[in-house]
């Protein structure tokens, strides 16, 4: 029987792959293309669990809908939530870290056997202290991509949404204004700017310019970061039946010029670039912290 002794154990010599970072940013772009690694979660779409933010939300009756398609069905995520009720014993529930522990012990054993953990959720970006204390061997991947292009995806993709006749429940994270994607882009400059002093190695930053124009390069460099060898798998999409937003995902990745004359002026352009030009030291060069920023 599996004890919370295992599963700590297991998290200090597990080899996860974290991607996060800005959203609009490539990381849905990167998740589907490391999931075709054979040494990583297979994940057959673009599944973000929030598990590092909301770790109780896995064990709900049912599951949040993206929990339940990155475990693969809401029958796994009840054996997952016996799982963990079996690892309490008398002690009530499990702490959240223990959950976040159990949450990814059971995917590697019981959804995706012989494989390490693979998962992606912007949002995690407020959480890579949680992250690399729980997983201390973890390679974290942070996207981010020119701050104007990411205000005029947030409003295309809005567009789109609304375009397909969705509610408010699926675009809403998205109606943000310039003001507000500012002060968001300034929070996780400083988020990765903690995590890469305190982890200087194990935070890799992966512009999207970078990741669109050289993909086999950038792929390299990330499997080589990850410590993985590289197969050329990763580029090289699959159809997944269905999307009507990001069709992009399904065909090789390539470069896409953002519509920024389109979705924003030209005095909200100067305006953002005015006040993000510090952060673009964080997000402009790819790879780990080099020895001289020390």
């Amino acid at each position: 029987m599996t004890t919370l002794h295992d599963i700590r154990r297991w998290s200090t010599t597990a080899r996860p792959v974290f991607i996060c970072g800005l959203e609009r940013s490539g990381t849905s772009i990167l998740q589907v293309s490391l999931s075709r690694h054979p040494e990583l979660f297979a994940v057959k779409d673009v599944y973000e669990t929030f598990i590092f933010l909301k770790p109780r939300s896995a064990l709900q009756n049912p599951a949040p809908q993206m929990t339940q398609a990155y475990l693969q069905g809401e029958a796994q995520c009840s054996r997952f939530r016996h799982f963990a009720a079996g690892l309490c014993g008398d002690k009530g529930e499990l702490s959240e870290a223990d959950l976040i522990r159990a949450f990814f012990y059971f995917a590697a054993h019981h959804v995706y056997p012989g494989q390490q953990p693979l998962e992606k959720t912007p949002a995690h970006v407020r959480k890579l202290g949680r992250m690399l204390e729980l997983f201390p061997l973890a390679r974290v991947v942070v996207c981010t991509r020119d701050p104007v292009s990411i205000v005029a995806s947030y409003r295309k993709r809005l567009a789109t949404e609304k375009a397909l006749g969705k509610g408010i429940e699926e675009w809403g994270w998205l109606d943000r204004t310039a003001e507000q994607l500012i002060g968001h882009f300034q929070q996780i400059t400083e988020s990765v700017l903690d995590a890469r002093q305190r982890w200087p190695q194990q935070v890799f930053v992966a512009p999207y310019d970078w990741l669109t124009r050289t993909p086999e390069a950038a792929l390299r460099a990330i499997c080589a970061f990850a410590g993985l060898a590289f197969v050329a798998e990763v580029l090289k999409p699959k159809e997944v039946p269905g999307r009507q937003v990001d069709e992009m995902l399904s065909k090789p990745i390539t470069h896409r010029e953002p519509d920024i004359d389109t979705y924003v002026d030209t005095q909200t352009e100067r305006m953002i670039l005015e006040k993000t030009q510090a952060m673009r030291a964080v997000w402009d060069r790819p790879g780990v912290l080099a020895e001289s920023d020390f």
